[in-house]
């Protein structure tokens, strides 16, 4: 499998996986759900696992990003950095681990997300202002092409400063991370699939540690529906 396609797999951002197991929608547990005082509502609960958060592919960027420069800027001795490599897989390791607890339950008290941002949010409906939908459109040939050309230019790059340079850190790193790679690979091919939509949840009020007040999740076309029009009947 082609390193950036892996990649993509990774972050959540996969609008054409193949359909390999039939997804079944299953009961989540969550806890402190309860019904809106004063208000009474009849609708059926609806729950998917089917899901990815871009919260959670953020958090493990920036978890990525902040120890990559670490090690490349204040770790010279090799043994010290084969064990910030290791400190840094762990919690890596942690995270996706975390992004695969992802679930939606939709009740009559709001919107419920499972290990968003690695722990429970619940939304009700009155901080609800609106709810809107992207399809994810299939990458195109071109797209795909030039991803490939990117590819063999980062390979050819990383030898270069290997054999040329001397420079052993970015190869340790792309060969620690290898493994990890391919296991969120392969559980996303298992456990989820058909992720073709977006759905973008705007809240009326924003909590003063985020930079905007909308919440965004990717899911298969089925449920963004179900969510979508659950959602819009209380609006």
């Amino acid at each position: 499998m082609a390193f950036s396609e892996t990649v993509r797999k990774l972050m959540g951002w996969c609008p054409a996986c193949k359909k390999t197991t039939q997804q079944t929608k299953r009961f989540y547990d969550f806890a402190n759900t309860a019904t809106i005082p004063g208000k009474t509502v009849n609708i059926l609960e609806f729950q998917t696992t089917n899901v990815i958060f871009s919260a959670n592919t953020f958090l493990f960027i920036l978890l990525f990003v902040i120890c990559f420069n670490l090690l490349m800027t204040h770790v010279e001795d090799i043994s010290l950095f084969l064990v910030g490599l290791l400190l840094l897989n762990i919690p890596c390791y942690l995270l996706v681990l975390k992004t695969f607890e992802a679930a939606v339950l939709v009740d009559g008290s709001g919107i419920h997300l499972q290990a968003f941002r690695l722990k429970k949010l619940d939304i009700p409906y009155e901080e609800i202002e609106r709810i809107t939908s992207y399809r994810l459109e299939k990458r195109s040939k071109e797209m795909s092409l030039l991803l490939r050309i990117g590819e063999i230019a980062f390979c050819g790059f990383v030898v270069y400063m290997a054999v040329v340079k001397g420079e052993w850190k970015i190869p340790l790193l792309l060969v620690s991370l290898l493994p990890l790679i391919l296991f969120a690979a392969r559980k996303q091919k298992t456990q989820l699939e058909n992720l073709n939509m977006q759905l973008y949840i705007k809240t009326k009020h924003k909590k003063w540690y985020e930079w905007d007040s909308y919440y965004s999740l990717i899911t298969d076309e089925n449920s963004a529906a179900e969510i979508k029009s659950s959602i819009e009947r209380h609006l």
